[in-house]
């Protein structure tokens, strides 16, 4: 799928949605990847929307050095008080996920109690870039 969503990014750039790869080695093997793109509507708001980093390269900092690229570049393009947007699941499984953008000075900003499902609420994480 993440090979699929890079090209479909590369195909139609009018989707709107950008992507940065963390790669390593000089054949240029695929470390990790973010998704992301201009919140439709706003002025300085970015919608994060994945970052996946192969499983036998994390806890070596990719997923924070893909973060931070994602960030400047954000920042760059709207300046200061650039806002970030991160919406994910409230399922146990996604506990690290949180915790990662928790870390990363995201606050929780909002939940949708049973958005996905029953017992599956929407968090929404946000992240003002000075």
């Amino acid at each position: 799928m993440a090979v699929e969503l890079i090209d479909d990014t590369l195909k139609r750039p009018e989707a709107g949605y950008e992507t940065l790869v963390a790669v390593d080695g000089p054949e240029e093997d695929p470390l990790g990847y973010t998704c992301f793109g201009r919140t439709p509507m706003t002025e300085q708001t970015w919608d994060l929307y994945w970052i996946a980093v192969d499983p036998a390269t994390q806890g070596r900092g990719v997923g924070k050095q893909l973060l931070a690229a994602f960030e400047e570049l954000s920042k760059h393009r709207t300046g200061s008080g650039t806002i970030v947007r991160v919406e994910t699941s409230s399922q146990e499984e996604y506990d690290g996920t949180v915790a990662f953008y928790l870390r990363n000075d995201y606050t929780t900003v909002g939940r949708i109690t049973g958005f996905y499902r029953h017992d599956d609420d929407l968090l929404i994480l946000s992240k003002r870039l000075t």
